[in-house]
């Protein structure tokens, strides 16, 4: 099957440093990666959604002395910003 895309500067610059690598045969093999590359973080997402999220709902339901409060949650935040900063 044949797909004609219409690549902006950056995509088509970035496809040719890829031929360029000497990587991939040709533009197609490069689409191609790309593909199964998005093909690989779709399936880790779905795991995430599916497998460590119910999880770790679980493991807070049946810990919840492991909890804290967004409130605790937002001052250690602001603490290691405020370090953060002055340190600079």
């Amino acid at each position: 099957m044949t797909i004609s895309l219409k690549l902006d500067d950056d995509d088509r610059e970035r496809i040719e440093r890829q031929l360029a690598s000497g990587r991939f045969a040709d533009a197609s093999a490069v689409v191609s990666a790309g593909l199964e590359l998005l093909d690989e973080l779709d399936g880790a997402r779905d795991c995430w959604l599916d497998v460590e999220i119910p999880a770790r709902f679980a493991d807070a339901e049946q810990n919840p002395d492991r909890l804290i409060s967004g409130d605790e949650v937002f001052a250690r935040l602001e603490a290691r910003h405020r370090s953060r900063v002055s340190n600079r």
